[in-house]
């Protein structure tokens, strides 16, 4: 199986303001791979007629959890992330895998982000980075990849 697994050094991460196809330009630097997790709520929906005396769930809505992206510093970077903070609108992602076996195309995961850049912590040997705190709104969506 260890033919199968996708290289995250692969991965095409990109933004941009606007959910158009040739608007959207890679994020130079990443290290990181990162897509937002959904978590569904359950709501307890027992009532003293549950059966069995058992408790009872329904779903409610679903929480996008926060996802941070981890990239060398540049000015270019940086600039561009605190001009995305500063526009207090979310910013479109798009993360492109590679073609995985039988694909000629690969998966990608579309999703709307507010973003917040900050500076983390390093020593003098590290390397100095900007993490790009991305916090989803809305859903993930999932486009399958092209057959072969």
């Amino acid at each position: 199986m260890a033919e199968n697994v996708i290289a995250g050094d692969l991965v095409e991460i990109e933004w941009s303001a606007e959910d158009v196809e040739d608007s959207f330009a890679a994020i130079t630097g990443c290290k990181t791979v990162g897509i937002p997790e959904e978590n569904p709520e359950y709501r307890d929906r027992t009532s003293l007629d549950s059966p069995g005396r058992a408790r009872e769930w329904g779903v409610g809505m679903t929480d996008t959890g926060e996802v941070t992206l981890s990239c060398f510093y540049s000015t270019a970077l940086y600039k561009q992330a605190a001009a995305y903070r500063a526009s207090r609108q979310p910013v479109f992602f798009r993360v492109t895998l590679p073609a995985g076996p039988g694909q000629s195309t690969g998966d990608t995961f579309r999703f709307k982000a507010f973003v917040n850049p900050s500076m983390p912590s390093t020593d003098v040997d590290g390397d100095l980075m900007t993490d790009l705190k991305l916090r989803p709104t809305g859903l993930i969506d999932w486009t399958e990849g092209a057959a072969a």
